[in-house]
């Protein structure tokens, strides 16, 4: 079993990228993270959000992850 522990509230939505090597998580500590799938390490954390991350997802190279949030935005991320 492998856990992903980071984020400083609860974990509202994932996604896993295409390739299955990277986990994307939001939270209601209004940040996105990205996660080694392998490992479960964290390899970034992405802030700006003022609300809840409600969604999460991939574009198809896995180069950017979107995220949408209780702040009524849609972030785009740089996931490189």
């Amino acid at each position: 079993l492998l856990m992903m522990e980071g984020h400083g509230g609860l974990v509202t939505c994932i996604s896993i990228s295409l390739d299955g090597e990277t986990v994307c998580s939001g939270s209601d500590d209004e940040t996105v993270r990205l996660w080694d799938a392998s490992t479960g390490a964290s390899s970034h954390v992405m802030s700006g959000h003022s609300g809840m991350v409600n969604g999460v997802a991939f574009n198809a190279d896995t180069s950017l992850v979107y995220s949408g949030s209780d702040d009524n935005s849609i972030r785009e991320w740089d996931a490189m």
